[in-house]
């Protein structure tokens, strides 16, 4: 397991991210020459997706917090006084009131209980964004090391045609070779610099991929040091691993989440219609005339009642309708979900296994020996032993087989992403070294 998901995981697994977010003003230099393990970890600070989603939590957490009170709102105070005028005189009245409102039927724990299984369910989906985004990132790491090395035997074909056409020149000059020669020659090193501006262009469009996961600007132009790694994953048989994967997957967790938190916005909805209790209390001087008190036929009143709204006009129908369909919403996400998930990991399993086994068909052995075919055929050629016909059908060969071989290894690097992403990190493509790719 990599270090970007150890470490990201047991981030998420607290009561918030706050202290795990890297601030704007905090950001420093990616590490140069980038290593895999180093792009990981930024990743894991900097990855658009992931910060946004890291952001979800903590918005979700402070309105779990709001949604944790004991009571519907504070304490109301309401002072008054007013000028009374009477035939035996005028003065002021007095009145004080204080109230405070408390829930009936249980609506503040259905809040609370709602907005916490929300906060659950993004924290359940960060988990999950932090196994996919490993495993984004680790592939763009990976093409990007496939395209240099598309980039540098393009560069050798290249080199071998300069050759080939060098010396079919030559041989035109000293009256020994055919305009036909030197035409299938000058084809190859046309056809050569043109795969070789493919190749640079996949190098750079792969770079650019890279820059996009980790959030950084493409004007800086990224060092990448590694070697490809992709040995044989451990895969156990189809039942077990979907059965696995469906418990591993925690965006799933994070839909039932959702589907909880909809029950409890639904029973809340049902529950407005009890109107909550206002219990107040009041003190009041009134003023007679000539004072308060019994000489002065004013008076000094002190009493509490309790208030409520009658649901008589605003009957909380539509509040109760959205609530069920957000309910049925989220269930029918949930189980959407669940069956592209088996979907998921039954299509990327036989997406790998086929790309394994073109990758082994077309092996580095292949490809030499193709390269090595080019390599007699130009000695044959200077032999004068063979014609132009042998060189392009040599040529043709050499790109064939490169084409085919990298087209491969990405077909294996997305179909190991693929299987990393559906099995929520259950099968994990390792980080280390190996001798694949031309």
């Amino acid at each position: 397991m990599s270090a970007i998901r150890l470490r990201l995981g047991a981030c998420a697994l607290g009561l918030g991210l706050g202290g795990f977010m890297a601030p704007a003003t905090a950001v420093t230099e990616i590490p140069q020459p980038l290593t895999l393990d180093a792009a990981l970890d930024w990743a894991g600070d900097y990855n658009p997706t992931l910060r946004a989603a890291k952001i979800r939590v903590e918005q979700l957490t402070g309105q779990a917090i709001h949604a944790d009170v004991a009571v519907p709102s504070n304490p109301r105070l309401e002072v008054g006084a007013g000028q009374r005028s009477t035939p035996a005189g005028s003065g002021t009245d007095l009145n004080v009131q204080l109230s405070q409102a408390f829930w009936v039927a249980g609506q503040g724990g259905l809040r609370a209980a709602a907005a916490d299984r929300e906060l659950a369910a993004a924290r359940d989906q960060y988990r999950y964004l932090v196994s996919a985004t490993t495993a984004r990132v680790r592939a763009a790491f990976l093409s990007v090391l496939v395209a240099d090395k598309a980039v540098a035997t393009a560069r050798r074909i290249v080199q071998a045609n300069r050759e080939l056409y060098d010396y079919a020149q030559r041989r035109m000059a000293a009256g020994a070779g055919t305009q036909l020669e030197l035409n299938a020659a000058q084809l190859g090193v046309s056809r050569a610099t043109a795969l070789q501006a493919r190749a640079k262009n996949r190098l750079q469009r792969a770079r650019l991929a890279l820059d996009e996961l980790l959030g950084i600007d493409p004007r800086r132009r990224l060092q990448v040091k590694g070697r490809l790694d992709l040995d044989p994953l451990q895969v156990p048989d189809r039942a077990a691993l979907l059965e696995r994967a469906v418990r591993q997957r925690s965006d799933l967790a994070a839909a039932a989440g959702r589907v909880a938190a909809a029950r409890q916005r639904l029973k809340l909805a049902d529950r407005q219609i009890i109107p909550n209790l206002t219990v107040f209390g009041f003190y009041r001087e009134e003023n007679g005339g000539n004072g308060r008190g019994p000489n002065g036929n004013g008076a000094t009143i002190a009493g509490g009642g309790v208030s409520f709204e009658l649901p008589i006009l605003h009957r909380y129908e539509g509040e109760r309708k959205q609530a069920a369909a957000e309910l049925d919403q989220a269930r029918l996400e949930q189980e959407n979900l669940r069956r592209e998930v088996r979907l998921q990991v039954v299509r990327s399993l036989s997406d790998y296994r086929s790309a394994r086994r073109q990758v082994k068909a077309l092996d580095r052995a292949v490809f030499d020996a193709a390269r090595q075919s080019v390599d007699l055929t130009r000695r044959a050629f200077q032999a004068g032993e063979v014609g132009a016909p042998a060189i392009t059908t040599a040529q043709n060969n050499l790109i064939a087989v490169r084409t085919e071989y990298l087209s491969a290894l990405d077909a294996l690097i997305d179909a190991m992403t693929d299987l990393e992403r559906a099995t929520g990190g259950l099968i994990a493509v390792s980080a280390g070294h190996t001798r694949e790719g031309n």
